[in-house]
């Protein structure tokens, strides 16, 4: 008969994946696992499987609760275009409180070209994102709020793009008025 686990799961999991995010994939060992989550290899093992696919899971932990913080901004919002102004405020308020790079853009600098499973996931929760932006500014520009003769998709992909270089740029000058800056003329060029 199978124990009962003696600890709790998404607690844990936050602990690993708050491990991957601070020092990448190939940094952390399981050493550092075991350390941080407060568990022995075989409960590790036991519940997660193997390094890799605790990352995996920790990854896309981190991708759901992302998409739940620009989900519950735009919900918030008045217009679509104030849902997609709310979104990209989200993400340059997470890059100063986070005070690191989104977990989902580090790992695609860091695993994107090495690990299949990694890649199709990661592409996967940009495409969700990309996604949903792409039906804001649709949404945006029947209202007239967006310039309508501008591809939906090609603006999705800025903004999401523009997230990186948000990210980047906290972590280089930790500037928020640069970074403000830079959504304002990113927000300029849908016009």
């Amino acid at each position: 008969m199978a124990r009962n686990k003696e600890f709790d799961i998404a607690e844990r999991l936050g602990k690993a994946k708050d491990l991957f995010w601070e020092k990448g994939y190939n940094a952390t060992s399981m050493h550092d696992l075991v350390d941080t989550m407060k568990l022995n290899p075989g409960s590790i093992y036991g519940t997660f499987g193997g390094k890799h696919q605790l990352f995996m899971e920790s990854l896309k932990m981190y991708c759901a609760q992302s998409l739940v913080h620009y989900e519950n901004a735009a919900t918030k919002a008045k217009s679509p275009l104030d849902a997609i102004k709310a979104i990209i405020q989200k993400a340059i308020e997470r890059a100063f409180t986070e005070d690191k790079a989104c977990l989902l853009v580090k790992s695609s600098f860091e695993l994107a070209k090495s690990d299949a499973e990694a890649h199709a996931l990661l592409k996967q929760e940009s495409a969700a994102l990309i996604s949903m932006l792409e039906k804001l500014i649709r949404l945006a520009q029947a209202a007239d709020e967006i310039n309508p003769n501008k591809d939906a998709k090609t603006m999705a992909t800025f903004i999401v793009v523009s997230f990186a270089g948000f990210w980047q740029m906290q972590l280089l000058f930790n500037d928020e008025t640069m970074v403000r800056n830079m959504s304002k003329l990113l927000l300029d060029s849908f016009r």
